[in-house]
C-alpha cells in the first residue's frame, strides 16, 4: 500500500491507514508526503518537487514497497 498526501505524513492519511492495517491486516506500506518539516511558500509545481510529491516520487515509493514483498 502506498499513501500520498500533500501535508505532513505524521498524523495524516498514511498514519490512519497504518493504524487500520496494524490492527486488522498488517501489510507492506510506504507513505508519500511532507516529511516532518515546516512548509514554505512557492508555486504548486515547485513545492511538489521540493517536498518530493511528484508522480515519479510516488512511483519510487511503489517500487520500494514492492521490492520488500517476498
Amino acid at each position: 500500500i502506498v499513501t500520498c498526501e500533500e501535508h505532513n505524513i505524521i498524523g495524516g492519511l498514511g498514519s490512519a491507514v497504518a493504524e487500520v492495517l496494524v490492527e486488522n491486516h498488517p501489510a507492506l506500506m510506504e507513505r508519500v508526503g511532507v516529511l516532518d518539516t515546516f512548509g514554505e511558500s512557492g508555486t504548486p509545481n515547485a513545492l511538489v518537487a521540493k517536498y518530493q510529491l511528484t508522480a515519479a516520487d510516488i512511483v519510487k515509493a511503489a517500487q520500494k514497497v514492492l521490492s520488500r514483498k517476498k
